[in-house]
């Protein structure tokens, strides 16, 4: 099964989630994409696009240039959306990305998140 088979697949599965993006953060390519009619691509395509910046942090080295480390899930809450983030465990340059509205409940969206991370891992 394909990327963007799994990922429809895991969004007809998950009422709260209106669209789900897998991106490389090594070559800043969106690698696939599923969405939900009434969503507005260009959120999607944004919030995709924000993950190697959202799902790193800062390093605990002094060394001056030491540079962000890969955390494996982040989450940013707006005023409309969720945006939930998983590193896929076995390409870890791969984050999935999840969008809800902001009523979501966020717990079941994270934990769901993480197993389509690790459903995106051998499509990938």
């Amino acid at each position: 099964m394909g990327i963007e088979l799994t990922m429809k697949a895991a969004l007809s599965s998950q009422h709260d989630a209106v669209a789900l993006a897998c991106m490389d953060t090594r070559s800043g390519l969106v690698l696939g994409l599923s969405l939900r009619s009434d969503v507005p691509r260009d959120d999607v395509e944004i919030a995709a696009l924000s993950a190697a910046e959202l799902c790193s942090a800062p390093s605990h080295s002094d060394a001056p240039d030491a540079s962000d480390e890969p955390c494996d899930e982040s989450f940013v809450a707006s005023t409309n959306w969720v945006h939930a983030y998983a590193r896929v465990p076995t390409r870890r340059d791969l984050v999935v990305v999840g969008l809800a509205p902001s009523n979501a409940n966020i717990a079941l969206l994270r934990a769901w998140l993480r197993k389509v991370a690790e459903t995106v891992g051998p499509d990938a």
